[in-house]
């Protein structure tokens, strides 16, 4: 009879070690998790969009008060929500890998716009964007403080999301009209 596989927040610690020397070990693995990464977003009238990654689909909309239908969250709400989810997967993977029981996480986000005059066309100077995102960790888990610091501070500094977001980020744009 097989031994069963100890889980750990969900996760197999082995299984989850395997992976993570794998991407250390083999270059094609480590090739396949660096990227290249895709999402594509398709208009669907008014300030409804729908982006397609993978084999998932993700809706966004406005907020009523810009004369939209608020039938989903906006781009910068989701923005907010893929820093937080990268982070709660990072938290989990390195209580996970410490042995910490996590039995409550939950973190959350919040940033004001600096200039949104600048998107509503009334301002050429400034950033339309959050100067500013914070992020707090709420968590019940079987650690000492110093512990789970030191765990929040890993999912924070290896976060691919939040990374991107808090460094300069070089984005490459391109036009291309289709149709007449």
């Amino acid at each position: 009879m097989a031994k069963a596989e100890v889980e750990l927040n969900g996760l197999r610690p082995a299984k989850i070690r395997e992976i993570l020397d794998s991407m250390r070990d083999n270059r094609d693995v480590l090739k396949a998790v660096t990227g290249p990464w895709k999402s594509r977003v398709v208009w669907q009238k008014g300030f409804k969009a729908k982006a397609y990654m993978r084999q998932h689909a993700v809706q966004m909309d406005e907020p009523e008060g810009l004369d939209a239908q608020d039938s989903a969250a906006s781009a910068h709400e989701q923005l907010l929500s893929a820093m937080g989810s990268c982070l709660t997967v990072g938290f989990v993977l390195n209580a996970t890998m410490r042995g910490v029981q996590i039995h409550d996480l939950e973190i959350a986000l919040e940033g004001n716009f600096d200039n949104i005059l600048k998107w509503a066309g009334h301002s050429k100077d400034g950033n339309p964007g959050y100067p500013t995102v914070k992020a707090k960790c709420y968590v019940r888990a079987d650690a000492d403080d110093k512990t789970l610091q030191e765990i929040w501070k890993a999912a924070v500094d290896g976060s691919p999301v939040v990374q991107t977001v808090a460094r300069p980020t070089n984005i490459v744009t391109e036009f291309e009209r289709v149709g007449a």
